[in-house]
């Protein structure tokens, strides 16, 4: 029944055949670059033109002198003041106070396009909260986040295509019968950091949530849409873009994206196979009654859209089915000064239906990161 579902949602929206909830606004097909309202040096509001409101220069907020921070940063965070930063709306700067990134002197600039040329418009928002004020997603740190979508990034219809052409995956592959064979993306959307490291720092995390109407039908096949934190960094592989969120596989035996080669990579178990933060990562909550084998309950997103079973208990429930990984950690190395872009990527695995989303919180520098991906408790 779910294969026929999707074949007939395919029908429907490939016809123009369409239901009122899912009609696409008019495509954007330019990319969103983000501009700064505030008129004094340091992108705040507060006038003042030093970039972190103290005078000391190693780029904390403890007013010492030190060359590098790191006796005060050992593996904690290292502060930004955003009080002053707009974090509620829908434009880029929104955005970036979202995720608690609001000092010029280590964000330096931010781009918000679609590879596939999909309409950009709605796909991103900065909110106080998703879903239910009792849900288990209040912010994790200055009261707001980003949420990023290959759909509409606000309300509970997540079925909705935004235009554009598919393009291949070079880091997906097709789980069954030709596990070699690349797959298509749709609706694919990318948020550009551009950022600089600052004195002390060795690292950063993200904190965040994965939710997807692909759970829990779709897990193993080929429709698994994923979210990707890409870096591209001098200290990591030369600047090579490279995937930095991936955990163990929810069933290895069916799909992996990778094994971890010891002799090129660092900081995986050799000879281990892992999965991209997607449906199939073993991080993800699974999408029925009793919660996952062994007692793991699934995390309340309700009123997102997203919420497991649905509204008429059943897991194939057209727009209101789902599943979410819970709140998860991504922490990775970098070198104190260093220039670096961090993009988020979200997108559609093989159609342009059955949304993927991801709430995006907490970006932080930090004194010593352990690179990798872990729940957050």
């Amino acid at each position: 029944m779910a294969a026929i579902s999707r074949m007939l949602m395919s029908f429907c929206l490939g016809t123009g055949v369409l239901l009122a909830a899912c009609e696409d606004p008019a495509p954007d097909y330019t990319g969103d670059t983000g501009t700064d309202a505030d008129s004094d040096a340091d992108g705040d509001s507060d006038s003042d033109s030093d970039s972190d409101s103290d005078s000391d220069s190693d780029g904390d907020t403890d007013g010492d002198t030190d060359s590098d921070g790191d006796s005060d940063t050992e593996s904690g965070p290292i502060e930004q003041d955003c009080k002053d930063c707009p974090a509620v709306g829908n434009t880029l700067d929104n955005m970036a106070c979202a995720i608690d990134l609001c000092d010029p002197a280590v964000f330096l600039s931010q781009e918000y396009k679609s590879p596939t040329n999909a309409n950009i418009k709605g796909s991103y928002a900065a909110v106080e909260r998703f879903g239910k004020s009792t849900n288990d997603l209040a912010p994790k740190l200055n009261g707001s986040y980003a949420l990023m979508a290959s759909g509409t990034a606000t309300g509970t219809n997540h079925s909705v295509p935004m235009g554009g052409t598919g393009k291949v995956d070079p880091f997906g592959k097709t789980p069954q019968g030709n596990p070699d064979k690349q797959t298509p993306t749709y609706d694919v959307m990318e948020w550009r950091l551009h950022l600089k490291a600052p004195a002390g720092a060795h690292g950063f995390q993200i904190l965040y949530v994965f939710f997807s109407e692909e759970y829990d039908d779709w897990v193993s096949t080929a429709y698994n849409d994923k979210f990707y934190v890409f870096i591209e960094a001098p200290s990591t592989n030369g600047g090579t873009r490279t995937v930095i969120n991936f955990t163990e596989c929810r069933n290895q035996a069916k799909y992996k994206d990778f094994v971890c080669d010891g002799a090129t990579m660092d900081y995986c178990e050799d000879g281990k196979s892992y999965c991209y933060v997607a449906i199939n990562t073993a991080l993800s909550e699974c999408c029925w009654y009793n919660g996952c084998k062994g007692g793991k309950w699934t995390t309340d997103i309700s009123g997102t859209g997203y919420s497991c079973a649905g509204s008429t208990g059943k897991l194939n429930d057209g727009y209101t089915r789902g599943s979410s990984t819970g709140w998860l950690k991504t922490e990775w190395g970098i070198e104190p000064g260093e220039e670096f872009d961090v993009i988020f990527h979200v997108h559609d695995t093989n159609d342009d239906i059955y949304d993927s989303e991801v709430i995006l919180d907490a970006f932080q520098f930090i004194g010593k990161a352990d690179p990798g991906t872990t729940p957050v408790e």
